[in-house]
């Protein structure tokens, strides 16, 4: 894509969006045209890594015990030893608000086996059942690449959105974040199957951002 067409847009998504009392994030919304967004090889489920990061934090849960556990402790509040997570999994009300606290889930590899169990009923559906790490894993590399990606799913409309940012990103480094998203997307779904991009804060206008 032209990054400069698409620092246009986002300049335009900007200048047209206003003031709010919190910073409002920048989502890209892709639609598709001709095809079956319900076929097993078009569906799309995602990680994509942001070149400029997500603009803002977000919350990293743990399922994890001994070291592991007191280690996460000191880089999330959302922290479960295996005790816990088999306390949650008595009540689903639980058990759901902290999977909805969480954008994200890493759990100690050998507790897999009782969260698919126990757990995936509410992770899966919700595209987070936890990515596995040794329980000796380095923590703080593996927080800094989940914080900044994201995670794109469809559904049965053949459209998908994606946080790209915040307000306040220099509009070149929330340009790199969209070209990442469509490259992403262009190795399952060819660039003639994208009917049109708009890019929008969260209170504003959607601008369209032209296709090459």
């Amino acid at each position: 894509m032209d990054k400069k067409n698409v620092v246009r847009s986002v300049k335009e998504c900007l200048k047209k969006s206003k003031k709010r009392r919190f910073t409002q994030s920048i989502d890209l919304y892709i639609n598709f045209t001709n095809i079956d967004i319900e076929k097993p090889e078009n569906k799309l489920n995602l990680n994509i890594l942001l070149p400029k990061g997500r603009g803002k934090e977000i919350n990293i849960g743990v399922f994890a015990d001994g070291d592991m556990n007191l280690r996460a402790k000191k880089l999330s509040k959302y922290v479960l030893s295996r005790e816990e997570l088999e306390e949650y999994a008595r009540n689903r009300r639980k058990m759901r608000k902290f999977a909805n606290s969480c954008y994200s889930f890493i759990a100690q590899a050998d507790l897999m086996p009782i969260i698919g169990k126990k757990w995936g009923i509410v992770l899966a559906p919700r595209g987070k059942m936890p990515q596995p790490v040794p329980a000796t894993a380095d923590l703080e590399p593996i927080f800094q690449r989940l914080r900044n990606s994201i995670r794109i799913r469809s559904k049965k409309n053949p459209t998908v959105n994606a946080p790209v940012g915040t307000e306040d990103m220099n509009p070149e480094d929330i340009a790199e974040n969209i070209i990442a998203v469509i490259n992403a997307i262009e190795k399952q779904i060819p660039r003639d199957k994208i009917k049109s991009l708009y890019v929008k804060t969260t209170m504003g206008q959607p601008v369209e951002i032209k296709l090459d």
